[in-house]
């Protein structure tokens, strides 16, 4: 057999496999995306954050906020949780939810971020139930 032959078929084969890695590469990227947004909609939708104790006259006892992926809380106007309250910061926190679990984290603010009365300075697990506050406001983490 002729050489050409021999090097057409290898090519052939090289990209057959290139494909091949390729579609497996894809399933396997839709499948770990898939499961990713599956948790964090679990924890995310299912949760929200009622206001316990307003402090600020954006707020209203009882309002709550549904969590998102990223939740972030602040006097500025772009927060999901928006609170006009001088003692909170433009961008005062971030609650995320990261593997089906959730996370508050101070993000420099000047008057701090407390979870159940106790001021947090790391990334702080929250549980359903947990009082997070932020300047004068109180917002209890729910199912």
């Amino acid at each position: 057999m002729d050489t050409t032959f021999w090097l057409l078929f290898l090519r052939l084969g090289v990209v057959a496999l290139l494909y091949l890695f390729l579609i497996q590469l894809a399933f396997v990227l839709r499948h770990s995306l898939a499961a990713g947004d599956r948790s964090t909609r679990q924890a995310g939708e299912a949760a929200r954050l009622v206001v316990v104790e307003s402090g600020a006259p954006s707020l209203v006892r009882g309002q709550a906020f549904v969590v998102q992926a990223m939740t972030s809380i602040g006097r500025a106007p772009a927060n999901v949780v928006k609170i006009d309250d001088p003692f909170v910061s433009g961008e005062h926190a971030l609650l995320s939810v990261r593997d089906g679990e959730f996370w508050l984290q101070d993000l420099g603010s000047t008057n701090g971020t407390f979870v159940n009365r106790r001021q947090i300075g790391q990334p702080t697990r929250l549980t359903p139930g947990d009082v997070v506050q932020v300047g004068q406001a109180k917002l209890k983490l729910v199912r």
